[in-house]
């Protein structure tokens, strides 16, 4: 790959898995206010950050970037970046040869097209497993190969849902709109099936045919994300805990770190650092 970047520091070496078809890159690095680069690969990439890092990323010269935590660029693609997200960041890099790739993901995958991701918990999963692997190998390389395709198909999965989304029927604008006004209550499937004017049972196969997850994995995730904007601000963590609808602060610290990976103070502590 051949990349140009600036302010971006790398705190600890690279560390690399290597196959035959395929090269996954972990990188630890200080990204200081104002960081960015341009970047183009003669492969396939997929790019996934770390803690919820967003990148604001679009081809070289775009006057609209699109701000992401995770990405996937086709080969020979420039891309031109500038960070969101400064401080101590973290991000897996999965180079795949083209002929393999299409093997994977079959021909109905577009391949043409850069994929922009917003923060995705699978991702982060499946991601931390290959961190894991690249820090310290102790599993055969099969292991990391099918890992690494899983990520792989999490990517175009997501993709397709994030453009069902955009073309949403009106009755799910209704349903989202009626979450966020109520994020401290925690709305029930059947209200929600109300809202949207369907019978239970309907309303939660329309809602997972549209939005690619359950109406309760959709609703837990828009509690986490305003939690995490709560907290940015300075929220204690009681009255997060309390305004995203949780029993209790306990439950609260479960919850988030079931769906982030870390707890409420840690995430804090990287987001306020990264800000200061």
């Amino acid at each position: 790959m051949t990349s140009t970047v600036d302010r971006i520091v790398p705190i600890d070496a690279v560390s690399c898995l290597k196959f035959e078809w395929m090269a996954i890159d972990l990188w630890r690095v200080e990204a200081r206010q104002g960081a960015g680069g341009r970047y183009v690969s003669p492969d396939p990439r997929f790019v996934v950050f770390f803690d919820g890092a967003q990148i604001a990323l679009g081809p070289t010269g775009a006057a609209d970037p699109s701000l992401c935590s995770a990405f996937f660029v086709p080969a020979g693609v420039p891309l031109c970046g500038r960070l969101a997200t400064v401080g101590d960041l973290e991000h897996i890099d999965i180079h795949v040869d083209e002929s393999r790739l299409r093997r994977i993901v079959g021909p109905s995958v577009d391949l043409d097209a850069a994929l922009f991701l917003p923060d995705s918990m699978e991702l982060r999963r499946l991601c931390a497993l290959l961190a894991d692997e690249c820090r310290r190998p102790e599993r055969p390389g099969g292991y990391s190969e099918a890992l690494a395709c899983g990520v792989i198909h999490e990517f175009f999965h997501l993709g397709a849902r994030h453009s069902a989304e955009r073309a949403a029927p009106a009755w799910m604008d209704q349903v989202m709109d009626h979450v966020l006004d109520r994020l401290d209550r925690h709305p029930s499937v059947d209200e929600l099936a109300s809202v949207a004017g369907m019978s239970r049972s309907r309303f939660t196969r329309r809602f997972k045919e549209v939005a690619g997850l359950s109406p309760h994995q959709w609703v837990m995730g828009t509690r986490i994300k305003q939690a995490q904007r709560l907290l940015s601000e300075g929220a204690l963590l009681s009255q997060v805990a309390h305004d995203t609808g949780f029993a209790d602060q306990a439950h609260f610290s479960r919850c988030f770190r079931h769906a982030t990976g870390i707890s409420p103070g840690r995430w804090t502590k990287r987001h306020v650092c990264s800000k200061a």
